[in-house]
């Protein structure tokens, strides 16, 4: 079992301006479960997925390929898709993928 308090969450930057990231779990082959703190206006660059990955909008307003997600909305990229993100407002994200992405 692998439990994380909301105290304990290790906030670091996530290599993009305005994005902060929480890591959750490694998986065994470098893939990564996080929270993902993003400040309105910054921007995940577009990137593709060795395998699939999930993301739930916790709070907050995102585009994603053009396509408006705010809180309570789920997304799953297969293996293979790319995209990228822009926060329209302050966001909180789970996200999820068993390998790690690689920028296009």
């Amino acid at each position: 079992m692998h439990i994380i308090k909301e105290s304990d969450l290790n906030w670091e930057d996530a290599g993009y301006k305005g994005v902060q990231r929480a890591i959750l779990r490694k998986s065994s082959s470098d893939g990564r479960t996080n929270l993902i703190k993003l400040k309105a206006g910054s921007k995940a660059p577009e990137h593709i997925h060795k395998a699939g990955e999930d993301v739930y909008i916790i709070s907050g307003k995102v585009i994603v390929n053009g396509i408006s997600m705010s809180t309570g909305d789920y997304l799953y990229t297969d293996k293979g898709e790319t995209h990228d993100l822009l926060a329209v407002d302050d966001s909180l994200i789970y996200v999820s993928s068993e390998l790690p992405i690689e920028f296009v």
